[in-house]
């Protein structure tokens, strides 16, 4: 359970100016689901899974996610941006509990 929270983030290793770039990412999370009792009702507790994802590019906000408990254990995303200069994108996860749970790469181009 000590990797949770650990974040990679995976984009080619070769981008130019204005290309399309596809963006792999992983958390390590537990994503709880709910729990029902014998006549079907929702058990009430504080369940801890993502709740919210946050990319950013140069600093602005290019994506953003809303998922429910019903995304897998470990989410992966994947999405694309259109690259425009050299900068850091990051990948900020958000639980039900508070945890925040950050990843970053450069986008450097070649």
């Amino acid at each position: 359970m000590s990797d949770i929270g650990k974040v990679r983030v995976r984009v080619p290793s070769s981008i130019k100016p204005g290309d399309i770039v596809k963006v792999r990412s992983l958390v390590i999370h537990p994503m709880e689901r709910i729990e029902r009792d014998k006549q079907g009702k929702i058990v009430q507790k504080n369940y801890n899974y993502i709740n919210k994802v946050v990319v950013t590019y140069l600093g602005k906000t290019v994506a953003s996610f809303d998922t429910t408990q019903s995304v897998s254990e470990n989410p992966f995303f994947s999405f694309t941006f259109r690259a425009t200069d050299p900068g850091q994108l990051k990948i900020t996860f958000v639980d039900t509990t508070g945890g925040k749970y950050e990843g970053a790469v450069d986008i450097k181009f070649s």
